[in-house]
């Protein structure tokens, strides 16, 4: 299977039908294939978004034939990839680490948000002004592209580290799909204060919102379900102990791996709304929180095969590894090593 985008449309040639047998119906073989709704498919029929080649109209149950072109017109390109409200420019660059035709995975710094949140009263707050959001708009802009920005995940402000996002509307359907579905991988490494014990395990504990602090999450029997998994890879000794954390996540709640590790009494280094003060004065103030997205996977849909991106640890990382003696633990270039068991 060849998929391409021309102009408003994603166009997808089938290679791999078996040509002996029923033939495959075309909702049927688009929704297994890209992940995409039967509703939203005969959407796109009933409005003649759907062109199979050869034919003057396609049906949902059109067989696919191979090397028989099927073509989603519209969904691709977009007038405004970034709202009029958004001011200012030009933004610093964004820091593309993966991007095709479908996706691209954006490397977040700390102190930013992936997308804003919207003008309030006409007023739009400073910390939407510069946006993860408005640095890969620029990309795409500066790349001659029209696009939509379409966030598939998130991370906290002070969480750095890859971010994926999908080119058209179809891909979003299908990522988004796929994140629901436990498709997409994400792993984490954390420095944190204090030693996690046992070593290695599951935090399976719920998370819902702590109703005296706004902003704040806390684990709760009335939350929605959250698991985190997490196996230590190196101690430095100290007061309190410096403890280097490889996570991946079964679920995403809003600051999932900040909260449960905070409840384990291991406070992620440098955070501020979880942290206790020896957590928060053991990494450089203002340089966000030590908690960063290494790495992102998935099996790609449009264009076949496996993708693992993976995110540098940002320059403080280092230093601060080699004031505690961690940074033989976590070797730049390497750091996919360290989720090798893991869940």
């Amino acid at each position: 299977m060849r998929t391409y985008v021309a102009g408003d449309a994603l166009v997808i040639v089938p290679e791999d039908v078996p040509e002996d047998g029923p033939p495959s119906a075309l909702a049927d073989w688009l929704g297994g294939r890209f992940w995409l709704g039967k509703v939203f498919l005969a959407e796109l029929v009933r409005r003649g978004r759907v062109r199979v080649q050869g034919m003057k109209d396609a049906h949902l149950d059109t067989p696919v034939v191979p090397g028989r072109r099927v073509s989603l017109c519209g969904g691709v390109e977009a007038d405004a990839g970034v709202p009029g409200w958004y001011p200012g420019g030009p933004w610093p660059p964004a820091r593309v680490l993966f991007e095709d035709d479908h996706a691209l995975v954006a490397d977040k710094p700390a102190g930013i948000i992936v997308h804003p949140g919207g003008p309030a009263d006409g007023v739009l707050h400073p910390a939407d002004r510069d946006t993860l959001a408005h640095r890969v708009a620029q990309h795409f802009a500066l790349s001659g592209l029209r696009r939509q920005v379409r966030h598939v995940h998130r991370l906290d402000r002070e969480t750095t580290g890859a971010v994926l996002y999908a080119k058209h509307e179809y891909s979003a359907r299908t990522f988004d799909a796929l994140l629901r579905a436990r498709r997409v991988k994400r792993s984490y490494v954390a420095l944190v204060a204090g030693r996690l014990a046992p070593a290695a395990g599951t935090v399976d504990l719920p998370i819902g919102r702590d109703r005296h602090v706004a902003g704040r999450f806390r684990v709760s029997a009335s939350g929605r379900p959250a698991v985190t998994h997490y196996r230590t890879v190196a101690v430095a000794p100290g007061n309190p102990p410096v403890s280097l954390v490889a996570l991946t996540l079964e679920t995403g709640r809003t600051h999932q791996i900040r909260v449960h590790l905070a409840h384990l009494g291991c406070p992620v280094l440098g955070d501020a709304l979880y942290g206790c003060a020896a957590a928060r004065r053991l990494w450089p103030p203002g340089a966000g929180h030590a908690l960063h997205a290494a790495t992102l996977s998935f099996d790609h849909p449009y264009a076949g095969g496996s993708v693992t991106v993976t995110s540098p640890l940002p320059d403080v990382w280092q230093d601060v590894l080699q004031r505690f003696g961690l940074h033989h633990g976590l070797l730049p270039g390497a750091q996919v090593t360290l989720w090798e068991g893991m869940t």
